[in-house]
């Protein structure tokens, strides 16, 4: 479980998570005022000119220079928002709750790899226990036939009861294989979520003492998908005042100071001042946009509403869920109190069966029945041991990620 921390999709989102933090202070930054310097310089086909117009004087009807052909400044400006409608502080707000909503969806693709965890665990433990009980069949089915084959060659029994056990051997070493294709498979899958290679051989203690009341109360406070889901819904709230925001007048000041010249000294072209630094203010404010910005709220309304309609019906699936692994928990403990005694009679019946083999009293076919389902059922009760172990988790991942952290360590 612990090392699910390390696992690729879990650093993927933490990556997102570093984006997030990183987008939060470029919107951050526009709350303070921006700096930039501007150089130009430009070189005019023609000098500027004027025309006089002298009526009384015709032969002064001159061209008469207005500038020089070269032309270079240097400003350097401070622009600050005074008033963005609130745009800026809801924008940091929106960044901000984007970057606990991406830290919620992490916390819960651990939850979904925990579950997956739990099943493989649950599934090797098992696997293990089908392997063991069919060794151990396969030790019954090896001394049944070398005691079969002594009451053969004594003309106890005929050939075919002695075939019937060797098949069974064959059938069984079959078995073995597939099962330990299957574990190897398992054990191969869970390497590839923790990046660890190992083997499942025992089951942790895991107590549920809790009522369903308490579980699905828990449930809905503490499921990080629903919380990534609420989250949402405050995104929405952001969108509706970002689009509230555009109805504003938006204010700035302005103030830059700028130096012109016709070399690098910008002294002055002798005919304009060579400081032309200044103040100022500017507002703009949209008085008609045909419809645009009411729209944008509409649509962010909507939009809300729909996420709202979803977490509700989100929340009930999860009670659902929550109902459901509870009562097959208790489908699973009644299954495993029977095949508990289940597995008594088959042993005694196996057993029984044995002795009257070696007796001559019945056939071969009916002893490898015998064995064979005395192993299914030694799997069946570990298999069912493994799925109440399994029926815990979930229903303690169905609480959310952290309950189950708290309650499996």
């Amino acid at each position: 479980i612990q090392s699910v921390d390390k696992n690729l999709l879990i650093q993927s989102k933490q990556e997102q998570t570093q984006a997030l933090k990183s987008l939060l202070l470029t919107t951050q930054a526009k709350r303070y005022p921006t700096l930039d310097i501007n150089l130009n310089a430009t070189r005019l086909k023609d000098v500027p000119t004027t025309q006089l117009h002298i009526s009384a004087l015709p032969g002064l009807n001159q061209p008469l220079p207005m500038g020089t052909r070269t032309n270079l400044s240097a400003a350097l400006s401070v622009t600050y928002p005074i008033f963005t409608g609130f745009a800026i502080s809801d924008n940091i707000e929106k960044a901000k709750l984007k970057i606990i909503k991406n830290n919620l969806e992490t916390t819960d693709l651990k939850r979904q790899l925990y579950l997956k965890i739990s099943i493989l665990y649950a599934n090797i433990f098992t696997i293990n226990k089908t392997i063991q009980a069919t060794k151990d069949s396969k030790i019954a089915i090896t001394d049944s036939y070398k005691k079969a084959k002594s009451m053969y060659d004594n003309g106890l029994i005929n050939l075919a009861n002695l075939y019937k056990i060797e098949a069974q051997q064959y059938d069984i070493i079959a078995k073995l294989s597939t099962l330990e294709s299957q574990k190897e498979q398992l054990v191969e899958t869970l390497h590839y979520i923790t990046n660890i290679k190992t083997d499942i051989t025992s089951l942790p203690r895991l107590d549920l003492n809790m009522d369903s009341g308490a579980l699905m109360r828990m449930a809905l406070m503490n499921r990080e998908d629903i919380k990534a889901l609420k989250t949402g819904l405050k995104i929405d709230n952001k969108d509706i005042s970002l689009a509230n925001s555009q109805a504003y007048p938006q204010i700035f000041l302005v103030g830059t100071i700028k130096k012109e010249g016709d070399d690098l000294n910008l002294n002055g072209n002798g005919y304009t001042n060579a400081d032309q630094s200044y103040i100022g203010a500017s507002l703009r404010w949209n008085l008609f946009d045909g419809g645009a910005i009411k729209s944008e709220k509409e649509a962010a309304i909507y939009k809300k509403n729909a996420q709202r309609l979803y977490l509700q019906d989100y929340e009930r699936s999860v009670t659902k869920d929550l109902h459901h692994a509870l009562l097959t928990l208790e489908s699973l403990k009644t299954i495993k109190n029977a095949t508990q005694k289940e597995l008594r009679s088959a042993k005694s019946y196996y057993e029984l069966t044995q002795g009257r083999f070696d007796n001559g009293l019945i056939s071969a076919d009916e002893l490898s029945r015998a064995i064979a389902d005395f192993a299914d059922i030694k799997a069946k009760f570990e298999g069912t041991k493994a799925n109440i172990f399994l029926q815990k988790c979930k229903i303690y991942l169905l609480c959310g990620a952290t309950v189950f952290m708290q309650h499996s360590s």
